[in-house]
């Protein structure tokens, strides 16, 4: 069954619903980290013709989609499904784009309800899947396609040698459902350790730094965003 990813290793058709859990949730997350930082782009267009090209883009897309003509050495489902990802690709770099772009808010200015319902929507999103989608698409595919849920299958055995050459015995036994779980848990920690600095780096995000005393040199003032101020000559 397609699912928008090219056919290059044997793997990657089994774990497609892994593989994209794991890119949404990096994307979810990329996007976290940019809304937190600054702006430090200038748009080079007006926002409203940003906001066309989120039409603009797939429509394009499909348009090549049409005027390919069809190779006999590749499936069609195959070329759709690269130009698709392509499209999506570029959604994603020039939505980034618009929020590295955006206007500068000011630190005082409070959110509106449809900023605070997109954001906990966004959040909840990227948490159901760091923390349910991942985790349970990799017990699937281990399981199923790579076999880690047999327990008859060892990656050692306590009657080896460590490491093959060393004169011990390994003290206890590594199956492979163990190889699994201990994978699985280590998503859970590392998904759970950005999920608490990204909580950190939003509650610090309109945090300024102490400004340095007049005397030393240093600008004794900042505006309303956070930038130096400067005593006019």
């Amino acid at each position: 069954m397609p699912n928008l990813l090219p056919d290059w290793l044997p793997w990657i058709h089994p774990a497609g619903r892994l593989i994209w859990g794991i890119i949404l949730t990096f994307v979810g997350i990329a996007f976290v980290i940019a809304l937190i930082k600054p702006p430090k782009l200038k748009r080079p267009f007006p926002t409203r013709v940003g906001v066309a090209l989120f039409f603009v883009i797939p429509i394009v897309g499909y348009i090549i989609a049409i005027l390919i003509p069809d190779d006999a050495n590749i499936e069609n489902w195959a070329l759709d499904a690269i130009i698709v990802d392509l499209v999506l690709v570029a959604l994603f770099a020039h939505a980034m784009l618009m929020v590295m772009s955006r206007k500068p808010r000011d630190p005082g200015q409070e959110s509106t309800w449809t900023e605070c319902y997109l954001g906990a929507l966004g959040v909840f999103a990227i948490m159901v899947l760091a923390y349910a989608v991942v985790p349970s698409e990799w017990l699937n595919n281990a399981n199923s396609y790579w076999q880690l849920g047999d327990s008859t299958k060892f990656i050692f055995r306590s009657t080896e040698d460590m490491l093959w050459i060393l004169p011990w015995h390994w003290p206890f036994d590594f199956n492979f459902p163990a190889l699994r779980d201990i994978v699985v848990t280590g998503i859970y920690l590392v998904l759970l350790g950005v999920n608490l600095k990204l909580w950190v780096m939003w509650q610090k995000r309109h945090e300024v730094k102490a400004v340095p005393d007049a005397a030393d040199g240093a600008p004794a003032r900042r505006s309303r965003f956070g930038r130096p101020v400067r005593a006019k000559a």
